[in-house]
């Protein structure tokens, strides 16, 4: 048995069939193991074009028995999969979809160089006319996946349509090969058109995307070779290579018996305590001490919030280190950086381990308050909780920054509301949150150079010019409120988010001080499905959806902020498209929110009534959500 790593470049350049045996499974990669493969390759492809690559990416182990004919002259080697046939038929079906987008944007280079790793050159004495193909996958999945590796997409689009539906292929498929192909061409045709994405990807169902803006040709050639360099030099399979004597059938079982697999922190605990050993430091004390509140089973669960689906354990450990080195982390090398943080150069950073999980230990209690675990800092809880409504954890090693500094508890208070103001005037202002990791890994990088402080943070803001990054100002954000639809900017739980700090803003001083009640919902005054009980401030009415302009004037106000308020579910679904007195009759006898007192003197809601309330709530929202140039 030989037992060594290649990248799959090396594996997949030479003159191999790569043959999966009969008793192994279909192809059986849905979404949930699809998704973290893409998040993946796009990571890596996203550090390619920035230039900043510095581990390669290991994907798991290939299991391989050569067969009898391998070294026959003029035959091309066989190689049995014994274990790994699902990743590798899983990058095959990328690189095929990455050929068929280089094919849309008519880019013969790169489908020359893709076919390289599909295919073979048969050999002079090869008369199987399947050698052609590098890998041979079981007979039931044969016709499909060859298929896709020979044919344009067209022709596969038709032969296999029908296990298409609603333009896409569903997640319930039986063809899970054609599935994980359509779904890789619409993550790589995105990502050719509009670069890397570090948002929340919203569910899908196979559909073809939507068509975007064209980006030029050389940027999508130059987007497409990252893609290629990052899955055939920067990731790796741990290639175990079969002797005569080894039973492939009792290993496949074996490999394929319970067990879990090794989480990044485990690496990082199984190093830490290696070296705790080198040290004769007292391992069992270290570790009940230090370590076991880490084995908590909240530790081990996937942070709700966080991209790409981990272990809260593994994000804190990347956030730790983040925060101590103001350095941006390569979440899927976390091992790697822990390793290079811990030695760096090969010189320990720290004079023994006790200090290095006592650093741990000091940054644990804050990550625990973001995540509503704890309520160790009542700053850290609040700003917390709005992350959270947000999903934008990547502001974690800044706030643990913020915290570790001992700062007074108002600045902190003030930092942690610019932040949240930065985040939600962007949002308001239908301004984009693609770049805003590397906006706070910015933050966290100044922050580590000096001392972190609300005025070296406003400072920062007050420095960004680009529309990426920049902070909104008071007369953008006001312009915003009363023209942009927030409803939809904002979805969600975030609308509802904003609608409540402006519901607290609208409490006078003598009110009462009541939570935030469960179930909520946002409501629009005058309803998206307008009918005749919403006449016009003239007395008649317009249809929607006519060419009458103002029916266009109409639709354009109805997400705005001005006609959007906070009631229970049961009213919302009570009041529906009922005309505006109604509806004031409803909430003057079931809410007593504030928000909603504006309408109790009102005979009726009209465009200008929209745009007076708006500019009312524009004017808090400037309090709520200060500038930093306030």
């Amino acid at each position: 048995m030989q037992t060594d790593d290649f990248s799959i470049e090396t594996i997949l350049a030479e003159s191999h069939r790569f043959m999966v045996p009969l008793y192994q499974r279909k192809y059986q990669w849905a979404d949930d193991r699809l998704t973290p493969f893409w998040d993946d390759v796009e990571a890596k492809a996203t550090e390619v074009l920035e230039g900043n690559s510095r581990f390669q990416h290991y994907m798991g182990a290939l299991i391989l028995s050569p067969l009898g004919e391998g070294s026959q002259i003029g035959i091309t080697p066989r190689m049995q999969i014994v274990d790994g046939q699902q990743r590798l038929t899983t990058f095959q079906l990328f690189l095929a979809a990455l050929r068929e987008i280089a094919r849309e944007n008519e880019l013969p280079e790169v489908i020359e160089q893709v076919n390289g790793y599909l295919f073979n050159v048969p050999r002079s004495k090869d008369t199987d006319p399947l050698v052609r193909f590098k890998l041979t996958p079981t007979p039931s999945d044969r016709e499909v996946f060859h298929d896709i590796i020979d044919s344009p997409y067209r022709e596969v689009r038709i032969k296999y349509n029908r296990y298409y539906w609603g333009g896409g292929v569903p997640k319930n498929t039986p063809v899970r090969a054609l599935r994980a192909y359509v779904l890789f061409l619409n993550f790589i045709r995105q990502f050719a058109l509009t670069g890397p994405t570090d948002v929340q990807r919203e569910e899908e169902d196979g559909d073809e995307p939507k068509s975007t803006e064209r980006a030029p040709k050389e940027l999508i050639e130059q987007r497409l070779d990252a893609l290629l360099r990052a899955v055939l030099a920067q990731m790796k399979l741990v290639v175990i290579t079969l002797g005569e004597g080894d039973d492939a059938q009792v290993i496949f079982q074996s490999l394929n018996s319970q067990g879990l697999p090794l989480l990044a922190m485990d690496l990082v605990r199984n190093n830490i305590f290696h070296r705790a050993e080198r040290q004769s430091a007292s391992t069992e004390e270290l570790y009940k001490e230090l370590w076991d509140p880490f084995d908590d089973y909240w530790w081990k669960e996937n942070a709700p919030n966080a991209r790409p689906m981990r272990p809260r354990i593994d994000h804190f450990l990347a956030h730790v280190l983040a925060a101590e080195t103001g350095a941006s982390i390569a979440m899927r090398e976390l091992y790697s950086e822990y390793r290079a943080f811990a030695t760096p150069r090969g010189k320990p950073r720290f004079p023994d381990v006790e200090d290095e999980l006592k650093l741990l230990q000091r940054h644990a209690p804050i990550y625990e308050t973001l995540e509503g675990r704890k309520s160790a800092n009542p700053t850290m809880a609040w700003l917390g909780r709005k992350l959270a409504t947000w999903q934008l954890t990547t502001a974690y090693p800044v706030m643990m920054q913020v915290a570790s500094a001992g700062l007074p508890e108002a600045e902190q208070d003030r930092i942690a509301r610019l932040i949240y103001s930065y985040v939600v005037r962007r949002a308001v202002c239908e301004m984009t949150n693609k770049n805003l990791n590397k906006l706070f890994q910015a933050i966290s990088q100044r922050f580590y150079e000096d001392t972190p402080s609300y005025d070296l943070l406003r400072t920062f803001f007050l420095s960004r010019s680009g529309e990426s990054s920049r902070f909104p100002n008071d007369d953008e954000f006001k312009r915003a409120i009363l023209t942009k639809p927030v409803y939809r900017n904002a979805p969600g739980e975030r609308n509802k988010d904003i609608l409540w700090e402006l519901e607290l803003a609208s409490r006078s001083k003598f009110s009462e001080t009541a939570a935030r009640a469960s179930g909520l919902w946002t409501e629009h005054v005058l309803p998206v499905s307008w009918n005749e009980d919403w006449p016009y401030a003239e007395g008649d009415f317009v249809a929607r959806g006519s060419a009458d302009p103002r029916a266009d004037a109409r639709d354009a106000l109805l997400q705005t902020l001005g006609n959007l308020t906070l009631i229970t579910g049961a009213l919302n679904i009570s009041s529906g498209n009922k005309g505006f007195m109604q509806k004031r009759e409803k909430f003057e006898e079931h809410t007593s929110l504030f928000l909603n007192k504006w309408f109790t003197k009102r005979t009726a809601w009209t465009e200008a009534d929209i745009r007076e309330r708006g500019e009312h709530l524009a004017e808090k929202a400037v309090l709520i959500w200060p500038s930093p140039e306030v």
